[in-house]
């Protein structure tokens, strides 16, 4: 079954909108399943702290009283201070303390067990079951003691906090309870309430964050999608053979990368074509010119030379060396098709590196005696270990290399040496050299750097597959030039292992 695909910029606005209403749903969850806890947590420890601290700095004078009295009419909080004989409230109205009755910091009446509010309308009631509750929890509680009281003659969105602790010890050792205390009644809004009005705001904050995230979403994702389907379709025209299209970037980082790197593939992808469009000229040259000549002295075997053996030998000399131009061109293309499909199979052996040397040398003899080229060659037995006949295909392509691109004085030098970890190969000429431009690419099949030699023997795959052969056996090598004043090739072979070392 044929995958289903979907485009960039649905699936971008599909995870935005999933992701914001992800974040709305946890939002809702805290809010129906842990508001009212954490509210009324963080009310209870708000309104302990403040108690604990009046508690604390009690001071039996004017100047106290005054203080809660202002801190009771800023924070709206109703504080008593009573005491508790014989499990009843009392209030104290004799001794020693400097409550007033203009005093809005309430005092238990000594007359009912009521805590009435200043002014007398509003009253609070409570039952006896929940007065003896609060006297027993105050008494015998070492922290307070926090209850709510629903509040009957105020709103109903409002409940009274109730805490309560131990103000002050009696003086006197033979009352026991006699003992005052401290209570502060905090009006705080119903949580119920407080919930309805959060979740209408936030329903109406949810709606907005979402047409908001949705609208967002859509320009976010078109500003990815964009670039992308720009790059998709100028790699669609790259793909028609159009070479001169110029991927662009976009906001993003990642894009601008990816551009980066189409821009070089097709850059790369162009000198390719532009080499093999060379190599299939090149090639055709090089077959139609020993094909021409070949032809060309078959007819004058047939029609001139037939009958004079100087003449027909010399022309038959010709047609056996152009016919082996064309086996040799034959060779390089079927090598190069071995090695780039790896069946190619490298058996290395060991052997007289110099003696290798001297043997493909002697093969350029014959250039020798036509051209005037000199080779220089001089090194002690050095033993490598390696695929002998690959090794020497590689070092007749560097000849011949050199030979191409000797300088005036013709001299092709040969060098082998023991350079510590393998044997050292190298072919040096003294031609014009090759320019740093030109130097990263003389491995790269159907490439030359001097296209205006048009005298060049070769199909351009030698040095191809010369890298091809070193990179089979792992082996170091490299080229080193000088515009100017010539060029070496070189290349480092294996030791054989010495057995005796181990």
């Amino acid at each position: 079954m044929k995958k289903r695909f979907f485009p960039l910029f649905l699936k971008t606005w599909l995870n935005f909108a999933i992701m914001t209403t992800i974040f709305l749903l946890l939002l809702w969850c805290f809010q129906l399943f842990f508001f009212n806890s954490s509210y009324e947590k963080k009310q209870e420890d708000y309104i302990r702290n403040i108690s604990d601290e009046l508690v604390e700095n009690f001071e039996d004078n004017p100047h106290y009283y005054s203080k809660i009295q202002s801190f009771a009419k800023s924070n709206n909080y109703d504080i008593y201070i009573f005491r508790i004989d014989e499990g009843e409230i009392k209030g104290d109205s004799s001794g020693g303390y400097y409550f007033d009755e203009n005093l809005d910091v309430i005092v238990c009446k000594p007359d009912s067990k009521t805590i009435v509010y200043k002014p007398v309308k509003n009253v609070l009631t409570w039952s006896a079951q929940r007065e003896n509750e609060f006297i027993q929890n105050i008494i015998y509680s070492d922290f307070g003691s926090f209850f709510f009281v629903e509040n009957s003659d105020l709103p109903s969105t409002f409940n009274f906090m109730v805490y309560g602790n131990l103000l002050m010890k009696s003086s006197s050792s033979s009352s026991v309870n006699q003992n005052f205390y401290f209570c502060l009644v905090a009006p705080i809004l119903n949580s119920g309430y407080t919930v309805n009005i959060l979740q209408n705001q936030l329903l109406l904050a949810s709606l907005i964050s979402l047409i908001i995230s949705m609208f967002i979403s859509v320009i976010f994702s078109r500003e990815i999608s964009k670039p992308i389907n720009r790059l998709a379709l100028t790699a669609s025209t790259l793909a028609k053979g159009d070479f001169s299209v110029n991927f662009q970037g976009g906001s993003f980082k990642e894009v601008q990368i990816l551009s980066d790197s189409l821009n070089f593939a097709k850059d790369e992808m162009s000198k390719t074509e532009q080499m093999r469009r060379d190599f299939i000229a090149n090639i055709s040259h090089d077959l139609r010119t020993p094909l021409t000549m070949i032809r060309a002295y078959a007819e004058m075997i047939r029609d001139l030379s037939g009958n004079t053996p100087a003449k027909r030998t010399q022309h038959c000399q010709i047609i056996i060396d152009e016919a082996e131009r064309l086996s040799s061109l034959v060779a390089d293309i079927q090598n190069l098709s071995k090695l780039q499909s790896g069946t190619e199979v490298f058996t290395p052996t060991t052997f007289d590196m110099s003696q290798l040397c001297r043997t493909v040398i002697n093969r350029f003899g014959i250039m020798s005696e036509k051209n005037g080229y000199v080779f220089e060659f001089s090194a002690p037995p050095l033993q490598a270990y390696a695929d002998y006949s690959k090794i020497e295909q590689v070092l007749y392509n560097l000849i011949g290399n050199a030979c191409n691109y000797v300088g005036e004085d013709k001299k092709i030098i040969v060098g082998c040496e023991d350079v510590g970890n393998g044997i050292k190969v190298s072919v040096s000429d003294h031609g014009k050299g090759i320019s740093p431009e030109d130097l990263s690419n003389v491995w790269i099949r159907f490439y030359r750097a001097n296209e205006k030699k048009r005298n060049i023997v070769g199909s351009g795959l030698g040095l191809n597959i010369v890298k091809m052969i070193l990179d089979g056996q792992h082996f170091d090598y490299g080229v080193d030039s000088v515009v100017g004043k010539g060029t070496t090739f070189w290349f480092v072979a294996t030791k054989p292992i010495d057995k005796t070392s181990t």
